[in-house]
Order: structure tokens, then sequence, then C-alpha cells
């Protein structure tokens, strides 16, 4: 399920006509600290859950963690939507280390094979075959203040529960967002730093952007 369906499905999310640009596709309007807006004014938050390998775990210790899932899931006050995309894994330090090792070795066989996995490594990050999965809990109100103090008792149930997350401030729902909207950018690169008030792919917040001239 991509972001752009969960974000409809979302409470508030009414149809419309059909969008002639991406900027009136996507719904949401704007991103600050810890929440995105909606053309709809619903707010946006989201935590970010770090995943468990439970074929690591024992049974009684699998049934336990999903038994606090369930726990905390019952107890969700908010509406809510479970959100899994795969990025591409950043290879950049991987390849830059090769790299280095490269330019230190006088041994012509060992350059040879350094090169070789450089090259196969840039490939790989360029295909975007290295996934790794994110895992996020979204969650929408129309209290903006009520939201934000909503999915921090949420985390720390989870917590408590033993489940391990984080909720996502600015520049990480920025990213969530880049992931989606730029699949193949995000192969081989990281969204932008000096993004200012648009949000990728060059959608701003009309108010935000006149008070900073």
């Amino acid at each position: 399920m991509t972001l752009g369906t969960i974000l409809n499905k979302l409470p508030g999310r009414t149809s419309s006509k059909p969008a002639s640009s991406v900027q009136g596709w996507i719904p949401i309007e704007d991103i600050d600290q810890y929440h995105m807006s909606r053309r709809d004014k619903w707010h946006i938050s989201a935590i970010r859950v770090y995943p468990k390998n439970v074929d690591l775990l024992s049974l009684r210790e699998r049934n336990n963690l999903v038994q606090s899932l369930r726990e905390v899931v019952n107890g969700l006050p908010t509406h809510y939507q479970f959100f899994c995309v795969g990025r591409p894994v950043d290879l950049d330090g991987y390849i830059a280390h090769l790299e280095q090792l490269k330019a230190n070795t006088k041994d012509s066989i060992r350059k040879k094979i350094l090169s070789s996995q450089i090259k196969e490594a840039a490939q790989t990050a360029i295909s975007g075959e290295a996934l790794e999965t994110l895992f996020f809990i979204l969650f929408a109100s129309l209290n903006k203040n009520e939201l934000l103090e909503q999915v921090k008792q949420i985390l720390i149930d989870m917590k408590n529960k033993g489940l391990n997350g984080y909720i996502l401030d600015h520049k990480e729902l920025m990213d969530m967002n880049f992931v989606f909207t730029h699949p193949v950018q995000a192969a081989f690169e990281r969204m932008p730093e000096d993004t200012r008030d648009f949000i990728p792919p060059q959608l701003l917040n009309p108010e935000r952007m006149k008070l900073n001239g």
C-alpha cells in the first residue's frame, strides 16, 4: 500500500476532481516539526518502529511480543494506519571505504579486486537491489496539539512493552515523503539537505513562503 493511499484512507479525506499537477495530487500541504498538515486540515504524525528478528526469539518470547503489540494497538486512542516502505540502503560509506583501501594499496591484484567490488557496490546502489524495509505507524487528528501528546504517550507505552521506535521529526518526515515521491533517486541519493520550505517534489506552503519573504 502506498503512502498516498494510506493518507487518503485516514479520516477526513474526501474525494475530489483529479488534480492536474503533482502539487494538487499530493494531499500534504505542509510539513512542520513532528507532524504533517493535509489540505483538509487534518494533521499526521508518525512513529518509526524498529523491526525485531523473531527467528532469534523463543516461542514464548514471540508470543509475548505479539501480545504486547496487541495490547498497544488495542489501546490506541486515535486513528492510525501502518505504513511499510522499502528504501535502498546507503552504500556511499562502504564504497568510500573501498576506494580508500584501493588508494592505499600498491598490490596490483588487490587493486583489481577492489575495483571490481567498488563497481559491483555502485551498480547495486543504483539498481536499488539492496533494500531496507522501514516500518511506520501514522496517526491522524484534527487537533494538532492533542495528536502530538497522544503520540508521545503511545511511544512510551510501546517502549514499556519492549517495542522500540521514535517519533519522526521534520527532516525524517521529509525523508519518508522523498522515498515515496522519488523512488528512483532514493536508490543512489538522499533527500537534499537544503529543502527550506519545499516538500519534494516542489510542493510548498504559500503562507509560510510569504512570511519568509
